[in-house]
């Protein structure tokens, strides 16, 4: 599978046995990018991922639109091996404000329920890295209970809910939630390393998450 690899720094922090410093100088967060509307896929499509990305992520670079850490290479490798799948960046500012989290619940449930509506054979899964985890959480106590069964699956990456003791979902989507949080990982398990909260960038939880994308969408 190919990688879509914006941040180079972040693949070699990644690669590391140990807990490095990171540079302020070279991970480059800064203010959050805005959305244009441009980027938000029209149409139907047979799936369709929405990918909320993590606070401040980049999310343009290189092309990318989803977040570098984990929506880009996730959507990058899923477009590949599943024809008819596409990826949706949840329209929020993934920013420190106390609405942000807010915004991007209400991105979410307002997309699911127009493409649900749009396009009856339209079929989602919902993606969440660090804040993006929280918006999915937020969410899923407002998408109607109707359409969870056109959600197929539910995957979270550093999910803050897991730090403080509960990272479930409503029963209605439960069973289709995919938990992926690195040992050490300080924003999801015992740890203060920030670095482990970016090593999902890397193939051995890529690769499994489009596995299980692709499995949930075609069974």
């Amino acid at each position: 599978m190919r990688l879509l690899l914006a941040l180079p720094l972040i693949l070699q922090l990644a690669r590391a046995q140990e807990c490095p410093q990171i540079p302020d100088n070279d991970v480059e967060m800064g203010e959050p990018v805005p959305m244009i509307p441009e980027h938000i896929p029209a149409g139907c499509s047979d799936y369709e991922v929405l990918v909320a990305r993590g606070t401040s992520e980049p999310n343009y670079a290189e092309g990318g639109k989803f977040g570098v850490i984990v929506g880009d290479p996730v959507v990058s490798n899923l477009t590949e091996v599943l024809p008819g799948s596409r990826g949706y960046p949840v329209q929020y500012p993934a920013s420190s404000s106390i609405l942000s989290v807010f915004r991007g619940s209400r991105d979410v449930v307002d997309r699911l329920v127009s493409q649900s509506v749009r396009c009856p054979r339209q079929t989602f899964a919902l993606v969440g890295y660090s804040q993006g985890a929280a918006v999915m959480h937020a969410a899923a106590d407002d998408i109607p209970r109707a359409l969870h069964s056109r959600i197929k699956a539910v995957v979270m990456f550093g999910d803050p809910a897991l730090r403080l003791g509960d990272g479930s979902f409503p029963s209605g989507l439960q069973s289709k939630v995919l938990q992926n949080c690195a040992e050490g990982d300080p924003t999801c398990d015992s740890g203060r390393c920030t670095y482990y909260h970016l090593t999902y960038i890397r193939p051995e939880w890529i690769e499994p998450t489009v596995d299980f994308l692709v499995e949930k969408f075609t069974s």
